[in-house]
């Protein structure tokens, strides 16, 4: 490697270093308080209170009082969280996939509200849409699934555990995922700068721009999507973060990319989680990515009448 190569690398990571430890920071900072608040919050049964309160929310999706559980859980904490649910309970392969896909548009709530609102969206509008998409999805999959309750997938039995042993597992998961989170936020901020430094980003603009034009989306959020489809919401928060605050995404450009992968990010990991446990790959994918498309045009229209009505005024 001669030493303009040598340069060009390194000038990367050098500039990319300090700004993702920093956002890494902000993300352990809001996800050790709230993980832990919400494990005390299932040790002490108040989720399960919940979970039986919204009972009759469920039946409206076609699933069983249970499935509250998971779909709380979920929504408070994780997608992992809410598996190691099903894990515990019998559920049928109709009801999984149900959960998987209002489970997959509206989880990690509080964390991933507050990563959209620091990149510009307001968490109001963001809750609001995540909640409505996977009311719509689940409804869309009771509706079109056969009526299918022969086969199950059986789960291991689980107990509640001691308190200091629970105590010790949050610390241990907390710790790990403190050491994640920090690798792949470090990781991905200096690939997106080497390959902006090397001209990648221009190429991959180019190769998903028919489908980001498609979805609405403008195509330099083209690396941005890709991310948040790769990563997470959470994990790729980062980048989004950086490209906001160097002014090289627009707000209403970062906006319009929040609404889309609001309802569908993480197509990778958090799609093959549902698939190994009984989900249908199509009955996952597909409805996020078409409500995705749906608020996404939906902003831009309302943005074109409102820009239409000033110009009139």
């Amino acid at each position: 490697m001669d030493k303009r190569t040598g340069a060009r690398l390194s000038d990367p990571v050098r500039r990319a270093l300090k700004p993702a430890l920093k956002t890494a920071l902000w993300l352990i900072s809001i996800m050790a308080p709230v993980s832990f608040a919400v494990t005390l919050l299932q040790h002490w049964g108040v989720l399960d209170c919940i979970a039986h309160v919204l009972e009759p929310v469920c039946r409206l999706f076609g699933l069983r009082g249970e499935a509250a559980l998971v779909i709380v859980t979920s929504a408070l904490m994780n997608l992992y969280s809410g598996i190691a649910v099903i894990q515990s309970i019998p559920f049928t392969a109709r009801e999984i996939c149900i959960m998987a896909l209002i489970g997959l548009m509206a989880h990690n709530l509080i964390i991933e509200t507050a990563v959209q609102m620091k990149t510009g969206s307001k968490g109001l509008r963001m809750l609001c849409l995540r909640l409505s998409g996977a009311t719509v999805g689940g409804l869309f999959l009771h509706w079109v699934l056969p009526a299918d309750n022969t086969v199950v997938i059986h789960g291991m039995a689980s107990g509640h555990l001691p308190f200091l042993e629970l105590m010790q597992y949050w610390l241990v998961g907390t710790l790990w995922l403190t050491l994640q989170l920090v690798c792949i936020v470090v990781s991905l901020n200096i690939l997106q700068r080497i390959l902006e430094e090397f001209g990648v980003m221009k190429i991959l603009a180019r190769r998903v721009s028919p489908l980001l034009r498609l979805m609405g989306l403008p195509v330099n959020t083209a690396f941005l999507w890709i991310v948040a489809n790769v990563v997470g919401l959470a994990y790729g928060a980062a980048v989004l973060i950086e490209h906001r605050k160097e002014n090289r995404i627009s707000a209403e450009d970062a906006d319009l990319l929040n609404h889309h992968i609001a309802l569908s990010h993480s197509l990778l990991e958090d799609t093959s989680l549902f698939l190994v446990i009984g989900a249908g790959l199509g009955w996952i994918t597909l409805p996020r990515f078409v409500l995705a498309a749906i608020a996404v045009w939906v902003v831009r229209w309302i943005r074109r009448d409102l820009q239409f009505t000033c110009t009139i005024r």
